[in-house]
């Protein structure tokens, strides 16, 4: 792999820190605990903590249009300014962004670099982080979409779907959040509270926001409900201890309660007669006085023991 002339930029190891050290950012970057059949000069050497993946992310410079992207390509995942990112899908960075992997910190800025040295590591696995995280849930559920998918043209099913996955995606990073997965018809993302205090708020204003754009993108659809009226979702927030694990095929998997119980609210959400989006007691609770909120409902929850209430949520 040849090294360009001059550095893009350069990355800051653990900056403020006695261990700060700066490589310099040339068309691509490795990091990660060996980063094995890598030269010096395209990798960072990790190899001080087991929460780091041997291949853990990788920085690319997109020269057309001058920016730098990150890839995260491990198993416990990295953040962006606090954010935790997709697996596998380039997220641009600008600088004085901060990447957070394990332990360890990078900073993207423009310094004089001075060359990292790599250590010999030895060959151990991965230790994948279990430990249960704070997290506010969403879940964003076609409504009447079994019979809809039952009867509708295939390619006008993707076409459509697609574009309203994707506009659903493009919103959610406005409202600092992470897509967790696509289940079915259902659209599920994640706010941690233990890196964003304002998580709950951030949540219900993407779902206020997310059922607008449905309501304004589902009437220019070829797809339609059997009635002929367009597409609805009904959106259930939830928050509670979960445990995140990258599972076998690179999918990420949150289990826990709060998951079950997101999935159940957004499957009522917006039926027979009840708001668009739902949120339990606890969200109500954490997210502030920006939001209105209807008369609380007590309900049994399909699989659970325990009566949950819950409230529509609406506009401040």
């Amino acid at each position: 792999m040849g090294v360009a002339k001059d550095p893009f930029a350069h990355v800051v190891l653990d900056p403020g820190t006695a261990g700060e050290a700066t490589q310099p950012l040339f068309d691509r970057l490795f990091v990660g605990r060996e980063c094995a059949g890598v030269d010096d000069a395209h990798r960072i050497v990790l190899s001080d903590d087991l929460a780091i993946s041997r291949n853990h992310l990788e920085l690319r410079v997109d020269p057309e249009r001058a920016i730098a992207v990150v890839v995260d390509v491990s198993s416990n995942g990295s953040r962006v300014n606090g954010i935790r990112i997709e697996r596998s899908v380039a997220v641009p960075l600008n600088h004085g962004d901060v990447i957070r992997l394990g332990e360890h910190a990078l900073e993207l800025r423009v310094l004089s670099a001075t060359t990292r040295p790599v250590r010999q590591v030895e060959s151990r696995s991965t230790v994948s982080i279990a430990n249960p995280i704070t997290m506010v849930l969403l879940v964003g559920d076609l409504i009447n979409f079994s019979t809809v998918s039952e009867q509708a043209d295939h390619q006008v099913l993707a076409r459509d779907i697609d574009v309203l996955y994707s506009e659903l995606r493009k919103l959610l990073k406005a409202h600092r959040g992470t897509l967790v997965d696509y289940v079915g018809d259902a659209f599920f993302a994640g706010w941690e509270l233990d890196v964003d205090a304002d998580a709950p708020a951030n949540a219900l204003s993407y779902a206020l926001a997310a059922a607008e754009l449905v309501s304004v993108l589902t009437p220019t659809f070829e797809l339609r409900n059997v009635d002929g009226l367009p597409l609805r979702m009904g959106w259930g927030i939830t928050m509670g201890s979960v445990i995140m694990q990258l599972m076998p095929g690179a999918v990420v998997m949150v289990l826990g309660d709060a998951t079950n119980l997101a999935f159940r609210i957004s499957s009522i959400a917006g039926r027979e007669e009840r708001p668009q989006i739902l949120a339990t007691e606890n969200v109500r609770q954490a997210a502030g006085e920006s939001f209105v909120y209807g008369e609380p409902e007590s309900v049994t929850v399909k699989g659970r023991v325990t009566v949950e209430t819950i409230y529509g949520v609406s506009a401040g």
